[in-house]
């Protein structure tokens, strides 16, 4: 029984584990992906080899049968989101089949590439010259912007009050007393003695 119980918690940690990466981006189990700093150093050994890198939309070109990315390179989490910090690892061109938007793919949006490491392209970044690490996309995975929402708790400042701990007794009902009559009281005791 305890037996079953373990197979069965580790099967849940394995689907898991595998939930929250996009199908689209998933990779065969035991499947070598290219690191894109190995890359930056010496890209053509790294020809036609898999990779899957990602980082932020800076760039957007689109020809005749393909959309050109340029894309800020971050780390990738778990998730194979990226994960953007103040320091970038470089820059990379990602070449897609097909049309891509520049509205919906616009600078700024947070982007997974999976594909083939391509041969590099020299080019500019303003005036400073640029070598890019290119990869030839099968997909491009778009990640939803995440909205930050600023919640504070304010409290009201006279609520420690110990005044606002007890109601004023102008809230309180005093309690209704009915006189009694002295008269009816005597009558009714003269009426029992008789």
């Amino acid at each position: 029984m305890i037996k079953r119980f373990w197979v069965l918690v580790s099967l849940l940690l394995m689907v898991s584990a595998c939930v929250h990466i996009p199908e689209s981006l998933r990779v065969e189990e035991g499947e070598i992906l290219t690191n894109f700093q190995d890359v930056r150093g010496d890209g053509e050994s790294y020809n036609g080899s898999l990779a899957r890198w990602g980082g932020v939309i800076a760039k957007i070109e689109n020809n005749t049968d393909s959309t050109m990315l340029e894309i800020v390179h971050f780390q990738l989490k778990s998730s194979t989101r990226p994960q953007q910090k103040d320091q970038t690892q470089g820059r990379f061109r990602v070449y897609y089949q097909g049309f891509l938007d520049p509205i919906i793919f616009k600078e700024g949006r947070s982007v997974t590439a999976i594909g083939n490491v391509a041969v590099k392209e020299d080019g500019k970044i303003g005036e400073h010259e640029y070598q890019y690490p290119v990869l030839k996309a099968k997909y491009v995975h778009l990640w939803k912007e995440i909205k930050e929402v600023d919640v504070r708790v304010t409290h009201n400042p006279m609520w420690y009050t110990p005044s606002l701990w007890y109601h004023p007794r102008s809230f309180y009902r005093s309690p209704i007393y009915y006189p009694v009559s002295k008269s009816k009281t005597s009558s009714t005791k003269s009426s029992t003695k008789k």
